[in-house]
């Protein structure tokens, strides 16, 4: 193992994590938008199971190509224009899982040096592959804080995991 274990075991946390955020609530919950933010916690959950993919998909690229280009993503016009609220809970809470659950598989066999790789990001310019899996971490983190927020608003605060 390399010194990024503990980023990659994190990150392959991140769906019980996502999981627990969501239990317990109902329909009407997951569909209300009680803020921060406009989204409704159902389309919380679609954004983070859509960015993932393309997040993987970057790492992928970064990870067997040399110094790939990465192009930008507007999430605002992925839950405008692709449904979400239409979409499955369910199933994106299993994409989520199981895309974070092979890809740590990847991320735990690779060197050192694999994770100095670079890619061009059409935005953020050059990123290593070392440094996009904790900002993957903390893109969850942030939504993940939203959703408690969102839960609070609504009068039903999630459980403390032990």
């Amino acid at each position: 193992m390399n010194d990024l274990t503990p980023l990659i075991d994190r990150y392959a946390d991140g769906p019980d994590q996502l999981e627990a955020a969501v239990s317990g609530l109902s329909t009407e919950h997951l569909h209300a938008r009680p803020g921060p933010g406009e989204w409704s916690i159902h389309e919380v959950v679609i954004h983070l199971a859509d960015s993932d993919a393309i997040a993987i998909e970057r790492m992928k690229r970064i990870t067997a190509m040399d110094e790939p280009a990465l192009i930008n993503c507007d999430e605002s016009a992925f839950i405008r224009r692709l449904h979400p609220a239409d979409q499955s809970l369910d199933d994106a809470l299993l994409l989520f899982r199981v895309n974070r659950r092979q890809w740590a598989r990847v991320l735990r066999l690779l060197t050192p040096s694999d994770f100095q790789r670079v890619g061009h990001h059409s935005v953020s310019g050059a990123v290593t592959l070392g440094q996009l899996i904790p900002a993957y971490n903390d893109h969850l983190d942030r939504h993940l804080r939203f959703i408690a927020q969102k839960r609070d608003r609504l009068g039903v605060p999630a459980t403390r995991r032990e």
